[in-house]
């Protein structure tokens, strides 16, 4: 039995090993998804333009953040500074925002490009832009810069679909120069001026990815767009909160993890632990005597409450329970606030949910008629309870 047992162990490490070995020599599969990341080597990361910032900006001290914009600039005094956000959709809070304008205010900059931004940041800057949806085209749009010394005799191109975004409304004049212009003379490229300082904001970020700046001589854009960032500059600040999010834990199998070789030897190391495991356990392991799972009572639990609510016919705490309830459930699965149930927060909760607008807002307007009626009515309770059972139905979540 154990020469039997040897054999079929020895075939199975034998299979295992050559499928790592098939795996490590396999080509390369690329992720072509625009995460703009500075770790990100695939064609859509920006590791090629962090890592030649040091060279593009060489008496600034670089950092880069994955914690908000407040916690980086909250209580600081900083002077002679810029901020670069490389991001497909930059979602700023108010906190945030308000950190970024005094930031900017005292005589620093702030570079942006993304496809989208919170309405907030947008109306600040008097800018529009437009709708991520509409970029995809039959063609791919050219670029070009508007001032003559930075003019490229030949429209910097590149893939389908990729750098179309533009401005569609530019509000506040006075204060803003454009920068950069689509061929069809759409601006996609812009400086606004705030107080000691200014804002770049630029609508097309996969100019300032890998694949782009390796192709033809678009390597130039990149230069020239941040060459607009003052070149004396002493701090740097390199923002991966909006595309990596919070900085996780930095434990040791996150370190095994994130080498491919280490990652296969423990995976080998634990694949051999798990056969000797099977192995042994035929032999050793005493017979487990069948234990009954506890009832579940919950259903019980729950009829018993709604017959005390049905009973009292007590409409105005159901109403309470389930608004409180939905709440709940917003804050839990999509980390949104539900201190003010106002426009942005129905912006958010459809962007992150997936339910149509007009859901949204049938069900605050069915918990602002249950929260005004002394005494709720059965049509009004109706009406909030077959919304919310709605939205839970459609959301992606």
């Amino acid at each position: 039995m154990l020469k039997e047992n040897r054999k079929y162990l020895v075939i199975f490490i034998t299979l295992l090993v050559l499928y790592i070995i098939a795996q490590v020599n396999a080509p390369k599969i690329f992720d072509w998804n625009p995460t703009l990341s500075s770790i990100d080597k695939n064609p859509f990361g920006s590791y090629i333009l962090h890592e030649q910032l040091k060279e593009l900006f060489p008496t600034a001290k670089i950092q880069t953040h994955r914690i908000p914009p407040y916690n980086v600039l909250h209580d600081k005094e900083e002077f002679n500074s810029a901020y670069i956000m490389l991001a497909p959709d930059v979602e700023i809070g108010k906190t945030d925002l308000d950190e970024m304008l005094k930031y900017v205010r005292e005589g620093n900059v702030i570079f942006i490009s993304a496809y989208d931004a919170t309405s907030e940041l947008l109306d600040t800057l008097g800018v529009k832009l437009r709708d991520a949806a509409s970029i995809i085209s039959k063609d791919s749009t050219s670029i070009n810069f508007t001032n003559p010394s930075l003019t490229a005799n030949k429209f910097y191109t590149f893939k389908r679909a990729t750098i179309d975004g533009y401005f569609s409304e530019l509000n506040k004049k006075d204060s803003t120069v454009v920068l950069g212009m689509r061929k069809d003379s759409m601006p996609d490229f812009i400086k606004r001026q705030y107080g000691k300082g200014y804002f770049l904001v630029h609508a097309a970020p996969i100019c300032f990815t890998n694949y782009f700046m390796l192709s033809a001589n678009n390597k130039e854009y990149t230069a020239k767009a941040l060459s607009y960032l003052p070149s004396n500059i002493v701090m740097l600040h390199w923002d991966e909160y909006f595309k990596q999010g919070r900085e996780g834990a930095n434990t040791p199998l996150r370190f095994f993890l994130g080498n491919p070789f280490l990652h296969w030897a423990l995976l080998l190391t634990v694949a051999i632990l798990l056969i000797y495991i099977f192995f042994e356990m035929k032999r050793r392991q005493r017979i487990i005597p069948i234990i009954e799972p506890l009832k579940n009572t919950t259903l019980d639990f729950v009829e018993t409450v709604s017959s005390v609510y049905y009973s009292s016919h007590d409409n105005k705490s159901i109403a309470a329970k389930k608004t409180q309830f939905w709440l709940e459930h917003i804050r839990q699965r999509y980390y949104l606030s539900t201190n003010y149930l106002n426009d942005v927060f129905v912006q958010q909760l459809q962007r992150k949910s997936g339910v149509s607008k007009e859901l949204i807002e049938t069900i605050l307007n069915n918990i602002k008629r249950a929260e005004a009626q002394p005494k709720v009515t059965d049509d009004v309770l109706l009406q909030l309870t077959n919304s919310i059972d709605e939205f839970y139905q459609q959301s992606k979540i």
